[in-house]
């Protein structure tokens, strides 16, 4: 037999081979620093882990991660916070997670609508919105908005505040500026319309006063502007400098007995594994940041330094367990036990990471640097590599009152841990082990508490709209099947990223790929342009024009008009069509993106601050008719009714305030009240009127003509076709009140009499009830 040992050199080279290996990879393996969470929930919103094909009741304080899906349901509003941006959703709105990590945000919009509010961009950093017409990038921190029509067929992006670019097929990629709304209606760019912002709606007041919100919050002088969750601090706690510990933040209301990580749920959430899911509206940046240190009888929360970019941690507790370690449980499988992290504590994930994520998840979640110091971390991190105990006394290892342990089947089905946590004392603690793996694998009720979702046909549908990516999202996530074999081959520790991605790519060829399918990557080529300015509009201002082709050397397109404006017997191009009278409610309700910002004439504007800008309604800027256009040319003369076939004044004969032939019952309308009319000037010859029955519900005319002066109101026939029209025209000037038959007619001797200087001034001191100043 031969005795001769073996070499140890082929042992040495494979361990210095995965070294090396795990060194290559380290950067690939440390998790993001930042994910997305649910901040704020109105009405009824499902969610869907990726990987699973459940869907579950959306939770506050959920972290969102790449694959991730929301919807909202009629009447409900859903708010996500990621790094120092805030996406917040309109009611039956379909929002899914391409990609999320420390340089891009990648969602995908197929229905509804978006507002993204970008509070700062740093560098390397990108927000993209990907729609089934184009795919949105955020070129400065600003306020957008984002609207999908109901069909998928148009994308219209609001620019608030800000600037980005849109990006389509063929390589066309084009600048949006500030205080302009975009109407985009192919995939290719080509057929688009530029408009002044449109009147806010409630949806965009309610954005507008949850952004004043962040700013108006206290929390912001001592915490970093990354801290996700820091504006729900001020309504449920205050601030108090300690001598040891600095600023500290102390709940106002809290349960008998409670402790940090004690009311809420824990939830499997690659590539972090168990993460903790707080009930408290307040608790997401208290269980994920900073530390909690237990002074005055109260538990107080110590945020991390405030110039130091935070880096998110599924949860800073300890975990506790080991062999001599039991607790009398009624059912289930043994007990799972955990402790928060004091001021000083360093933290070790019970997940892989590299050196520089480990330094990084401490220094920026501990205040007092002085104590924890950059070498103290590097020896628990080299116990931590070696799977060796970390050598740390934990502050509240041993106290019961922080201490919390369930049994393993609450701890893995995502139940409530406050209601079925166990009764602890110091003996059985005393036996305890800081453990840095937990011993419970993951099963699918792990990601996502059962049932509180229903099933909505549309919800399902809306995702399955193909989009427009400006950069390619990584594969979707393997069914979690998958993942789960994979991570019991693991030792039941959660895989890293590359391995998450490397299993995706290895994943049937199901939904996942279908996915990747409907993708379509525009920017990732060589031959993609720098975004430029849109082409100008070259059709005649006035015409409801679209061309289907525009020139390659200028790039030059028809001028499109809003569809909510054409009539119901427009082509479906939509060109050269010139509408003949004003589409009903209805067909514009149809017509129209599903948001009332596109608010018709007759509502009242809002205020400056909401509205950015003080623009008067979505009027298509490029569709301005020259101020002598006259509004007669739009349509025959014989298909109006005779009150409105009389001859036009020419310029100089008529008033500032002459009814026009095409739409006299709305120009003559009163304006809203406390609103006054003025001398109008030149409109576009595309105005949209306002339906001529709401404005028959004003006050009596009788009364108005009885108020006027005499010699206002002369006998006139009453054969007149219209005559609720001519007596509510009686307040105002004589040649408005004229009978038809304009040869029948009596000169007009108070235009001689008064100078035309008088006629205006009488016009302009009209209120809104048709009465002149000297009528009173």
């Amino acid at each position: 037999m031969n005795m001769r040992p073996r070499s140890p050199f082929p042992m040495v080279r494979a361990a210095l081979a995965l070294a090396l290996t795990v060194l290559a990879g380290a950067a690939l393996a440390d998790p993001p620093g930042r994910v997305a969470r649910m901040s704020y929930i109105s009405g009824n919103a499902s969610f869907q882990p990726g990987g699973d094909d459940r869907w579950s009741e959306a939770m506050i304080n959920r972290p969102l991660v790449t694959g991730d899906r929301l919807y909202t349901d009629s009447d409900s509003r859903v708010e996500l916070e990621v790094g120092t941006a805030v996406l917040r959703m309109d009611d039956r709105t379909s929002l899914a997670f391409l990609d999320v990590n420390d340089d891009i945000v990648q969602v995908e919009l197929t229905q509804g609508t978006l507002n993204l509010q970008v509070k700062r961009l740093f560098d390397g950093q990108t927000y993209e919105v990907d729609t089934p017409t184009l795919a949105f990038v955020v070129d400065r921190p600003g306020n957008y908005r984002i609207d999908i029509a109901p069909q998928g067929d148009s994308t219209m992006v609001t620019v608030f505040e800000g600037a980005g670019s849109v990006y389509g097929q063929g390589g066309a990629s084009y600048r949006v500026d500030d205080r302009q709304s975009y109407r985009f209606h192919d995939a290719s760019l080509r057929d688009y319309e530029v408009m002044d912002l449109p009147r806010s709606d409630n949806f965009d007041r309610w954005c507008f006063e949850r952004a004043d919100r962040y700013q108006r919050s206290v929390a912001r002088q001592y915490v970093s502007e990354e801290v996700i969750g820091y504006a729900d601090l001020d309504g449920y706690g205050s601030w108090t400098s300690h001598a040891s510990y600095g600023s500290v933040w102390f709940p106002t209301t809290v349960a008998v007995g409670w402790a940090p990580y004690r009311y809420g749920r824990w939830s499997w959430i690659d590539p972090w594994g168990w993460s903790w899911v707080d009930d408290a509206p307040w608790g997401f940046a208290p269980s994920h940041y900073g530390r909690w240190v237990y002074v005055g009888n109260r538990w107080g929360w110590c945020p991390g330094p405030r110039h130091l970019r935070p880096v998110y941690a599924p949860a800073l507790v300890g975990f506790i367990g080991g062999r001599n370690w039991s607790v009398s449980i009624s059912s289930g499988g043994g007990p799972v036990g955990w402790f928060p992290l004091g001021p000083r504590d360093v933290y070790v994930p019970w997940y892989r990471s590299s050196r520089t994520y480990f330094t990084n998840v401490n220094v920026t979640n501990i205040r007092n640097t002085t104590v924890i110091n950059n070498t103290y971390i590097t020896n628990v991190y080299n116990n931590y590599a070696a799977g060796r105990p970390a050598g740390i006394d934990y502050a509240y290892r041993r106290d019961v009152h922080a201490v919390t342990a369930v049994p393993d089947n609450v701890f893995n089905s995502s139940g409530r841990v406050g209601s079925a946590r166990l009764n602890l004392d110091r003996n059985s603690l005393a036996r305890a082990e800081v453990v840095s793996r937990v011993p419970v694998l993951p099963t699918q009720a792990s990601l996502a508490p059962r049932g509180g979702a229903r099933d909505l046909p549309q919800r399902a549908a809306s995702f399955d709209r193909a989009v427009i990516a400006r950069n390619a999202p990584p594969p979707a996530p393997a069914p979690f099947e998958q993942r789960k074999l994979a991570i019991e081959r693991n030792g039941g520790q959660p895989l890293q990223t590359q391995e998450l991605r490397q299993l995706a790519d290895r994943a049937p060829k199901t939904a996942a790929a279908s996915r990747q399918e409907r993708i379509q990557v525009v920017g990732n080529g060589a031959a993609q342009r720098a975004p430029q300015a849109l082409p100008p509009k070259s059709a005649a201002p006035g015409r409801i024009e679209r061309a289907p082709e525009r020139a390659a050397a200028v790039g030059a397109k028809a001028p499109a008009t809003d569809p909510s404006r054409a009539p119901a017997t427009a082509t479906p191009d939509r060109r050269a069509v010139a509408p003949e009278r004003a589409p009903t409610a209805t067909q514009r309700s149809e017509r129209a993106l599903p948001s009332s910002g596109y608010a018709p004439r007759g509502e009242r504007a809002p205020a400056a601050k909401i509205e950015r800008g003080g623009t008067p309604a979505a009027t298509p800027r490029t569709e301005r008719a020259p101020a002598a256009a006259p509004r007669v040319e739009r349509a025959p003369q014989a298909a109006r009714p005779p009150v409105e076939t009389r001859k036009q004044p020419t310029p100089s004969e008529r008033p500032a305030r002459t009814m026009q032939p095409r739409e006299p019952a709305q120009q003559r309308a009163p304006a809203p009240a406390g609103r006054q009319y003025e001398p109008r000037k030149a409109e576009p010859a595309v105005r949209e009127p306002a339906p001529a029955r709401s404005y028959r519900q004003a006050a009596p005319e009788p009364r108005r003509i009885e108020q006027a002066p005499a010699r206002r109101v002369e006998p006139q026939p009453r054969a007149e076709p219209a005559p609720q029209r001519m007596e509510r025209s009686a307040p105002q000037a004589a040649p408005r009140v004229a009978p038809p038959p304009q040869q029948k007619r009596a000169p007009e001797p108070r235009q001689q009499a008064a100078p035309p200087q008088k006629q205006q001034r009488v016009e302009r001191s009209r209120d809104n009830d048709g009465k002149g100043k000297d009528d009173r």
